[in-house]
């Protein structure tokens, strides 16, 4: 179903998500993608909604055997974003402001996010041992963008040095070795030599 359906529906739907719905910014992993997500037990209403969205329905087992099994919709991105502002004006004020904040983080332009100049910047400070957490923040992009640039996925023609996770070059000694004087040598070899006389007498 898309957003020219009747008003019925649509009617249906805002009383849904009034009650049921969230309306975020998304998550730290792609923070410019508002998100709509419903949590419900009713199995039967949670199908319709997955028709309407278009979306598939997550079963979430409960952790407590006492507990009754959930069902789960999201919807992320321009179509959520689409979603909302259709169905704002039917919303009550507590939702209305959910939705300006999760709109307010929109950005459809992830793959303008970095530039060549901006992705070689953040091959620099990767190299000088900042985190990929820290790059990521300094540069207001996702940490995958910049795992994706770290491997080499996105912006392939830049030069970069190969990854090394850490201790490639300078593993961890696992035994610390000690040095074997000749006295404790000598003394070895005596002991030895008495374990054997023993075993032959």
């Amino acid at each position: 179903m898309d957003a020219q359906d009747p008003t019925h529906e649509l009617h249906w739907l805002a009383g849904l998500l009034e009650g049921e719905g969230s309306f975020m910014a998304g998550p730290p992993s792609n923070p410019r993608m508002p998100v709509i997500s419903v949590h419900m037990t009713d199995e039967d209403v949670m199908a319709r909604l997955g028709w309407i969205f278009a979306r598939k329905v997550y079963m979430v087992m409960p952790r407590n055997p006492r507990w009754r099994t959930t069902y789960q919709v999201r919807v992320q991105g321009g179509n959520a974003v689409r979603w909302m502002t259709l169905m704002r004006p039917l919303m009550g004020a507590r939702r209305q402001a959910q939705i300006d904040r999760a709109l307010a983080s929109y950005d459809p332009r992830p793959s303008a996010l970095l530039t060549d100049d901006t992705a070689r910047a953040a091959l620099g400070a990767l190299a000088a041992g900042e985190t990929v957490k820290a790059v990521a923040a300094r540069f207001g992009v996702s940490i995958w963008c910049i795992y994706d640039l770290r491997l080499g996925r996105t912006f392939k023609h830049l030069a970069r040095e190969a990854y090394q996770p850490p201790y490639a070059s300078h593993p961890p000694s696992t035994a610390t070795s000690l040095p074997v004087t000749n006295e404790a040598s000598s003394e070895a070899r005596k002991a030895t030599t008495r374990a054997i006389s023993a075993g032959s007498a």
